[in-house]
């Protein structure tokens, strides 16, 4: 048996889910076991929405990180990657479809970049390594 749930709440999500689709303006961006979504994002979108949920042994007045921008129009969405608008890795090839791409079993991503995300992850989130 299987139950599609769908939510904005991280949390319920990490305690519900085996496996999780982050889906962003209509369209998949990644899918992975809930573990590897929390432990290893690979897609600039969800890894924007990890680097959000509130942490508990933070100081209380720290702003919490947010992803710059809004989500595209849904009536007239942006050639390529949908979040291409939004993020701070993007270039001039995510104006082409990005394909999902495997990253190892169980685990797909639509970024052409997540490799090179991926090796300069070292960076803070909304700051690209990668010019």
């Amino acid at each position: 048996m299987a139950i599609l749930f769908i939510t904005h709440d991280l949390g319920v999500v990490a305690e519900m889910c085996d496996d999780v689709c982050v889906m962003y303006a209509g369209k998949v961006a990644e899918h992975a076991p809930v573990g590897e979504i929390f432990n290893n994002p690979k897609h600039p979108y969800t890894q924007g929405l990890i680097h959000s949920i509130p942490k508990l042994d933070t100081e209380q007045k720290s702003k919490l990180f947010e992803i710059e921008g809004m989500v595209p129009d849904l009536f007239s969405m942006p050639e390529g990657c949908r979040f291409q608008n939004r993020c701070p890795h993007a270039t001039a090839a995510c104006k082409q479809a990005p394909v999902p791409e495997r990253v190892k079993d169980g685990h797909e991503v639509s970024c052409i970049r997540h490799a090179e995300i991926a090796a300069a992850n070292s960076t803070p989130p909304g700051k690209s390594g990668l010019e």
